[in-house]
């Protein structure tokens, strides 16, 4: 039986059903990521929590009948397949959570509690085991069989027969795909090019195999768009087009920032080292992904801002309902569009081009002879170098390099999408007066699991059935890091990653916005990016450069529209024409 540390959590959170439930997901998470679970990675984990969280949001509001002209509109459209509420089922806030209850069950049930081939049983029963602990341990009675939790059901299968990835369906499988050779192109890591993967995940006597691990090259072209109203215009620029001087500048500073500790030439500061293993969330052991990461810390943000503990407040719950829907289903985009992305320019990592340095992408078309023999290794080129590397957390592996290509970075654009949802929820609400495109003033503590003084380095392979605290290992620091806003959050995120060494700087954001003109970092909450406030890009806009962007776009467009399912090309034209316009400090609505 896995051990699971418990998760540092605000008091009263979970007396809400939507956080209660919410939280039961981001529980899920991390054991499917401890277990080799199913719903895997960055890509299918935002998937689940978006999914999770629009049937409850779907549920929560059909349930209220909409009463109220202030509520959002439901995510599903008056179609024949929205289903029908009971005749009888009235509008109390009791009646609304027992339906969301049964959505959140019925998500819950059908990502981690089907058994699949790939699936130990080991991994199935913990996760079912866990489920039904968690159902078992909600406070409320849950009333299977009465009309408000059937119409959570309901919900909840009209939410996955629309956006969940069906059997057949490639997910973030890898397929037959295979990298293609040849400079610039994503490649297996020269450092751990293998992993060793039993035969039979049921019987470990059949042995093990060597397998070569490409995560999602077909799921940003292949799984449904959650809620953004142009799915063409969230794309980024050719990372060539930046020309050989910055592809040259990323690299020395990686180099220089991203470095293993023993490797000559390193400046990375302490503060920048706690904040690349802050950030990381690398599918770690008892930790989980990158939006396990954002959901707790919108956590934290949503109990520092709430005005009542009485769960039973209707406004109070739906606006936990509203919020977290938006956050998570911007999140699931995110993770399609930059998917999308990163396997349309096949960008090697860091750890390969410092290895492997001919010059940038124009030098080389100028004279593809540098691609060949050299006399002399180009004094940028380091063969022998070594990025400090995403965190094998609670674990004695070594650190790795993210099994999928650089550009852009999915932490910069998943840490975008949900901040800046979260910003302009706030700024609504609250009537706040910064502008989306700078500084804001929501700002939060949070202890990152990397960093909680019970996550370690183990000295020898984890033992699931005993407490993290009684493994041998070197213990990592407890932090609590503050941060003044999101936006700042939104940076360091990003920056986070190249001084980890698995990213390019361009993977995250532009360099003209995000460096003075002295090449040295501006503070994150002076930071002002240009050309990505529009909900639909203008014809002939250039594109932006980067995940930050692409998620800051994400969720703008979402928020635009409202968060509502995508309709026919038919009936675009309305919607479109409406979201062309840039977000204003005065237009706003859910």
């Amino acid at each position: 039986m896995l051990m699971l540390p418990p998760a540092e959590d605000p008091k009263g959170l979970n007396e809400f059903p939507v956080l209660y439930w919410n939280q039961v997901g981001l529980e899920l998470n991390r054991i499917t990521h401890s277990l080799g679970g199913p719903q895997g990675g960055p890509t299918m984990s935002s998937r689940a929590l978006g999914l999770l969280h629009l049937a409850m949001h779907d549920a929560w509001f059909l349930t209220l009948d909409h009463h109220d002209a202030s509520d959002p509109a439901p995510y599903l459209p008056k179609d024949k397949q929205r289903p029908t509420k009971p005749a009888g089922l009235g509008v109390s806030v009791a009646e609304a959570q027992a339906a969301l209850t049964g959505a959140a069950i019925s998500v819950l049930d059908e990502l981690y509690a089907r058994p699949g081939p790939a699936v130990s049983i080991q991994a199935t029963d913990t996760l079912t085991t866990a489920l039904s602990n968690m159902i078992a341990g909600y406070g409320p009675h849950i009333d299977t069989l009465g009309p408000a939790h059937q119409f959570g059901v309901a919900v909840a299968r009209e939410i996955i027969a629309r956006l969940a990835v069906k059997p057949g369906e490639p997910g973030a499988d890898q397929g037959r795909f295979e990298p293609k050779p040849g400079v610039f192109n994503f490649a297996d890591e020269p450092i751990n090019p293998v992993r060793r993967a039993g035969i039979d995940p049921n019987d470990p006597t059949r042995g093990d195999r060597a397998v070569r691990t490409y995560h999602g090259p077909f799921y940003g072209t292949t799984v449904k768009a959650f809620a953004v109203t142009d799915p063409d215009g969230h794309a980024i620029r050719d990372w060539r087009e930046l020309g050989d001087d910055e592809y040259l500048a990323a690299l020395r500073e990686v180099k220089a920032l991203g470095g293993a500790p023993d490797q000559a030439g390193v400046t990375r500061t302490p503060d920048e080292f706690v904040a690349a293993y802050y950030w990381a969330y690398d599918g770690a052991n008892l930790i989980g992904t990158p939006p396990r990461l954002y959901n707790q810390i919108l956590r934290v943000i949503a109990s520092d801002r709430k005005a009542t503990s009485d769960a039973s407040d209707l406004a109070q719950n739906s606006e936990f309902v509203r919020l977290f829907a938006l956050a998570n289903v911007a999140m699931a985009d995110a993770g399609k569009f930059a998917w999308r992305e990163k396997y349309r320019y096949m960008l090697w990592r860091p750890l390969s081009g410092v290895r492997e340095h001919v010059g940038g992408p124009h030098a080389l078309a100028a004279d593809p002879s540098l691609a060949g023999p050299r006399e002399h290794v180009d004094s940028d080129a380091d063969p022998f170098w070594r990025a400090l590397g995403a965190p094998e957390t609670n674990s004695n592996r070594l650190s790795f390099k993210p099994p999928f290509p650089a550009y852009p970075s999915g932490h910069a654009t998943f840490g975008a999408a949900c901040f800046q949802m979260a910003r302009l929820y706030y700024k609504k609400r609250d009537g706040l007066t910064f502008d989306i495109g700078g500084a804001d003033p929501i700002g939060f503590t949070f202890v990152s699991e990397e960093l909680d003084g019970r996550s370690r380095d183990l000295h020898q392979p984890h033992v699931p059935g005993q407490p993290i605290e009684d493994q041998p290992g070197v213990i990592r620091t407890r932090v609590e890091r503050r941060f003044s806003s999101l936006w700042r959050a939104i940076f360091e995120n990003a920056f986070s990653r190249i001084w980890l060494g698995v990213h390019w700087r361009f993977d995250a954001f532009d360099a003209a916005d995000a460096l003075d003109t002295s090449g040295s970092y501006m503070p994150a909450d002076k930071i002002v990016y240009r050309h990505v406030w529009t909900a639909k890009r203008t014809p002939g806009e250039t594109l932006p450069v980067g995940g930050v962007p692409l998620g800051l776009g994400i969720a703008n467009d979402i928020w635009s529209s409202g968060m509502r399912a995508p309709v026919s090309t038919s009936s675009t034209a309305a919607l479109r024409t409406e979201s062309i316009s840039k977000i204003s400090n005065t237009t706003y609505r859910q």
